[in-house]
């Protein structure tokens, strides 16, 4: 007999007797799991009761002085695994065991973690805030920042991945500057395994678009090394969206409508190499190298029309524009020394990195059919080049003090270097503008954090503290340079009770500032015929406190978590934009207020063998000011999200997912963003003993076109903005693996865990 349970594995090694004595012995799969044998004595009892009951039945009276060994069938009595485990600081979703990430991207598998949710157009949010970063095994990756994420995300297949830890208190030793969360996608290296496996994928949609990928590991006695690398065309017709924009200007009285559509394939190679080395039992190199490189070839059409209070027109054209030479490229390494001392726990660890991007754009645009043009030249193209170089150094160690005390520590310095070139190239007598602009930003930080830990009771109180000193410098002499310094001191706590063994409850506090980018600081003026923007830099950095309270509830077949929070701010940088002779002018300020009470749940349902239901959403109250000019907005909005997976015959896995937006969301103090709703379905069969995975998709199938509205409803003009763009899509994937990985007996299991803990690295 076996019980298979994904937490431990129980055999019979000898036949029974029925009614005597029934000899066992237990093993688990994984020292992690011995906990968790006790709740497996209980299935145990169980079928031991049964089989002594079959033995007093097989036995009669005429031959009760006689033993009969009768030997029975295997029975396999199967445990649903917990995919979801929390700990006083993150909550971990075990990617390697859903079964639906064998069809999925990284992208599809995020709308099943807990508290993360994706949008429509495919926005990642954790706890409803799109402030969070982005970590690839234990640090930031920095081809992961941005914009360019999602679609990264997109291309990369979850196979690939061992789990999602979305870190929701980052506590003392994470950088304080924009880290109010942080998603760690941990990737399938494990030390246990020698040998040579991997997996290739590829997909294709209706809409033109393809990837394709691959996923090596090896391991050659004490060095492990993984390698990926993953591509995505995506074609244009999967950004063809068409545009509708309404502004009224309160003070003339005067009006515009402006429509437009554009297309933009895009061009994404995404790539790692990841290796460690075991010394010795104490002593551990890791290194990886990495990138990303994206382009963009933008080309679309837009009419202007405006008129004035009496409907009488002012003045109409059309715009063509193109960007032939968007591209934007990632590379970065980081190298890892981790020392365990013969004290158990005690681990310091040196880390570097390096980390360089580079974007290039240009964007060109031409007026035709002009009538009572406005301005005097008949084009421009814009040019933007910025380069950005960043080196970081850090020091960490853990120290156990007793038995339930352990505090943590650590030095860190980073130097970034930002190099800005933007030109706007007008065809006419508008006089050309060249801006060259450097930034420069050290950060050395200081960091202590305490953590306690029972078996009732978990706590962590943490203090970091980071000094800053920002250079800007004009090398044309455009203006004079300027530098500042910075002080912030960070505190963070998080307490833990533990209710019963399935469920918790935790209160956290912790602060977050966010520095501004070169963006941002950017004194470089860019004129159009409606618009002008230009940088601050005055700049300085905001800060914003948070305090959570969590629930959490884990049982075989539920598992529920409830996270009221609230958050406040008084000097959040934000964009500010106010119309000055008819043109709409755009810049940013350390002016906004900031509050908003949310409430985020995750409930994971198991009603019966075959089927798993995610709910997953948050509800936000949220409200924004600014004081000059004195405006302000609040409002009730939130998103939810529905995930069923159901195990049908023929071996085929149908997987369903939909959500959406509700209520009204706050998009800044001038207006509310649009609602919008997905659904999405598949069908996934494995071959080959489960080495081939075929997967049929398609998304919003009963649904040409995706719309989505916002409005402007405060400022100096009024309005909205239409958005509309293709949404039915099919297709297909297809994902291999090969190849084989034997045990290694000697490996220690700590030393599975060394990929997940070190560094610390932040930007």
């Amino acid at each position: 007999m076996r019980i298979n349970n994904d937490i431990a594995t129980l055999k019979l090694v000898t036949p029974i007797p029925m009614g005597k004595l029934l000899f066992l012995y237990a093993f688990t799969q994984n020292n992690q799991y011995r906990e968790n044998m006790r709740k497996s004595s209980r299935i145990l009892s169980v079928i031991v009761g049964c089989i002594i009951a079959m033995g007093a039945q097989a036995q009669t009276p005429a031959d009760s002085d006689t033993i009969r060994v009768q030997q029975i069938d295997e029975v396999v009595v199967t445990h649903q695994r917990q995919l979801v485990k929390n700990d006083i600081d993150k909550l971990t979703y075990d990617v390697q065991h859903d079964e639906s990430a064998k069809s999925k991207t990284i992208l599809e598998i995020l709308k099943k973690v807990p508290l993360v949710t994706v949008d429509g157009q495919d926005n990642i949010k954790v706890q409803g805030s799109s402030s969070f970063k982005i970590y690839r095994n234990g640090h930031p990756d920095p081809s992961l920042a941005g914009s360019n994420a999602k679609d990264i995300l997109k291309s990369i297949p979850a196979s690939s991945i061992k789990k999602i830890e979305v870190i929701t208190d980052p506590g003392a030793k994470y950088d304080a500057e924009g880290t109010t969360s942080i998603l760690n996608i941990v990737t399938l290296s494990d030390r246990r395994l020698q040998g040579v496996a991997g997996s290739l994928q590829a997909n294709a949609n209706s809409r033109g678009s393809v990837g394709t990928g691959g996923f090596i590991t090896t391991q050659v006695g004490k060095l492990i090394l993984t390698a990926n690398y993953n591509y995505r065309y995506q074609a244009a017709k999967e950004v063809d969206a068409e545009t509708e924009v309404y502004k009224k200007y309160l003070q003339s009285g005067e009006y515009s409508y402006s429509r437009g559509k554009n297309k933009q394939p895009v061009n994404i190679h995404y790539g790692n190499i990841d290796g460690s080395y075991d010394i010795d039992s104490l002593n551990l190199l890791s290194f990886s190298f990495g990138g990303m490189y994206y382009t963009v070839n933008l080309n679309g059409i837009s009419s202007e029309e405006r008129y004035d209070a009496h409907d009488n027109l002012l003045y109409k054209y059309k715009e063509l524009f193109t960007m032939p030479g968007y591209s934007f490229y990632n590379l970065n390494g980081r190298a890892d020394y981790q020392h365990k001392t013969k004290r158990e726990g005690e681990v310091f660890t040196l880390s570097y990195m390096l980390a360089t991007t580079r974007r290039h754009d240009t964007t060109r645009s031409d007026f035709a059919e002009t009538q009572n043009f406005p301005i005097d030249y008949k084009g421009y193209e814009k040019q933007n080049r910025e380069r950005f170089v960043e080196h970081t150094l850090q020091l960490d160690y853990v120290r156990p003090l007793a038995k339930l005390h352990t505090m943590e520590m650590g030095l860190k310095y980073i130097n970034r270097s930002n190099k800005s070139d933007s030109r706007m190239v007008y065809f006419g007598k508008e006089q050309n503008m060249i801006s060259l602009f450097n930034h420069d930003t050290q950060v050395a930080a200081a960091y202590l954090s305490y953590l306690f830990h029972s078996e009732r009771w978990s706590a962590r109180a943490g203090l970091r503290y980071e000094y800053s000193y920002l250079k800007a410098s004009y090398p044309n002499g455009s203006a004079e340079g300027f530098h500042r310094n910075l002080n912030d001191w960070v505190p963070s706590a998080s307490v833990q009770y533990k209710i019963t063994d399935s469920q918790s409850l935790k209160l956290s506090y912790g602060m977050q500032i966010r520095r501004p980018g070169i963006t941002y600081l950017n004194p470089a003026v860019f004129k159009t015929p409606t618009s002008i923007t230009y940088g601050n830099v005055h700049l300085n950095s905001s800060k914003s406190h948070s305090i959570s309270l969590a629930y959490s509830f884990m049982s075989p077949k539920v598992t529920f978590s409830f996270y009221p929070s609230y958050t406040f701010a008084n000097n959040l940088i934000t964009t500010l934009r106010f119309v000055n002779d008819g043109i709409v002018a755009y810049t940013y300020a350390n002016d906004m207020k900031y509050r908003a009470f949310k409430i985020s749940g995750y409930i994971q349902w198991h009603p019966f063998a075959g089927t798993n239901l995610n709910l997953n959403g948050n509800i936000t109250n949220e409200k924004k000011s600014i004081p000059t000019p004195n405006l302000s907005l609040s409002a009730w909005g939130g998103e939810a999200f529905l995930s069923l997976q159901q195990q049908l015959p023929w071996k085929l896995t149908m997987n369903v997912d939909g959500g959406g937006k509700f209520g009204r969301n706050i998009d800044n103090v001038y207006g509310y963003g649009g609602r919008w709703y997905y659904y999405s379905f598949s069908l996934t069969r494995s071959f080959l003993k489960d080495k081939l995975n075929v997967s049929v998709f398609t998304s919003m199938p009963f649904t040409n076109h995706d719309h989505m509205k916002s409005s402007i409803v405060q400022g100096d003009y009024i309005g909205y903005d239409n958005w509309e763009q293709k949404s039915r899509n099919f297709g297909i994937r297809l994902s291999w693996r090969f190849g084989k990985l034997k045990a290694s007996v000697k490996k220690a299991d700590k030393t599975i865990q060394n990929n997940d803990v070190v560094g610390g690295i932040g930007k």
